[in-house]
Formats: C-alpha cells, sequence, structure tokens
C-alpha cells in the first residue's frame, strides 16, 4: 500500500504545470543533503536550511525539477533573520509583492526579487544580534486530497543541495531548472 501512496503523489506532483521530473530521494541521497546543507550554518551569514531538514525527517521524501512555470509558493521561501526571531530581509515571490514593496522608503532591494529593511531608531539599538539565511518549509496543498498521508511539506534545498540533486538524478545543469523537495508522512506513522 505504502508503494500505491508514493506512486499516486508521484503522478500528482507530474501533472502540475512546471514539473519536469519527480523521484523518491534514496537515504544515501539525503544522509549527503543533510551534510551539505549543514556545512553552510558555518558561513559567514549562515544558511540555516529548516525546511530541508524538516523534508529529510519525514517517511517519505520527493525531488521535483521544476520550470518557472510551477506555481509560486505560498510565502517567502528565503528570509534574512536574525537569532531573536526578527525579519531583516525576505524573498519577495510574486509581481504583487514587487509593486507592494517598490516605492516604500523603509527597504532596500538588493535584487528584483529580494529586499532588506532599513533599520529604525528601535531596531538599531537592539544590540548585537547574529544575521541568518533562513530557508523555511513551505506547504504543499496539492497532496492533501491524498487520504492516507500527512504533514505534507516542501523546501528548497540550497545552491550546493539543487547541483547535488541535480548530478545525482541526470537532470541538467540549467540555471532556469530548480529542484524542490517534497516530504510526508502515512497516517499510520504519526
Amino acid at each position: 500500500m505504502q508503494k500505491m501512496v508514493v506512486e499516486n503523489a508521484i503522478k500528482i506532483i507530474k501533472s502540475l504545470k512546471g514539473v519536469v521530473d519527480v523521484q523518491e530521494l534514496s537515504d544515501e541521497d539525503r544522509k549527503t543533503l543533510l551534510k551539505i546543507e549543514s556545512s553552510r550554518k558555518d558561513d559567514v551569514v549562515p544558511v540555516v536550511n529548516e525546511g530541508l531538514d524538516e523534508c529529510l525527517k519525514k517517511e517519505f521524501c520527493l525531488v521535483m525539477l521544476k520550470t518557472e512555470e510551477f506555481r509560486n509558493p505560498s510565502k517567502p521561501t528565503v528570509l534574512l533573520v536574525t537569532d531573536k526571531g526578527r525579519i531583516l530581509g525576505q524573498e519577495l515571490i510574486s509581481p504583487e509583492d514587487k509593486k507592494k514593496y517598490a516605492d516604500r522608503n523603509d527597504v532596500y532591494f538588493l535584487s528584483n526579487n529580494f529586499i532588506v529593511f532599513k533599520p529604525d531608531t528601535m531596531t538599531r539599538s537592539v544590540g548585537v544580534e547574529k544575521e541568518l539565511f533562513l530557508l523555511p518549509s513551505i506547504p504543499f496543498p496539492e497532496l492533501n486530497e491524498i487520504k492516507e498521508i500527512s504533514n505534507v511539506v516542501s523546501g528548497s534545498p540550497s545552491t550546493m543541495g539543487d547541483a547535488y540533486i541535480k548530478n545525482r538524478c541526470n537532470y541538467p545543469d540549467d540555471p532556469h531548472l530548480a529542484t524542490i523537495l517534497v516530504a510526508f508522512s502515512t497516517k499510520n506513522e504519526e
């Protein structure tokens, strides 16, 4: 039955606009990805990939290759935060987000799709806080219709994790293609 559940999830994901391929991630690849992502925690501005960590802990973990035609995520996939939880910057995921911040004087655009909030007098005097990039888990509602699974979540690997997955799955090294992990548990594994 578990094999049928995974096959059903793969079939649903493959049917989505912008999805090129879907494969189940092996235990070996899970361990390697965890090692790759953990190495980023020592960067000058550390990268903490909570989304990938959460995916790798689930019973089943799929990797999806997608084009830019795939839907936008429901929330930012990259945040610049402090170790105290303050949001300093975020990815802009839709044209509406870009318009919302375009004329504001309290943000800096680091790129077309990433902003940093200007510090105000209150935040300047907070003291020393460590900054880090946070890649949170993202909902993946397309699998909610499968009654046998629960706790569906997705996460984006870092650039190094993406390159590893593309190499292992024989995907092209194309900057217009990206990998996403989609993970879940069966209801009896909760």
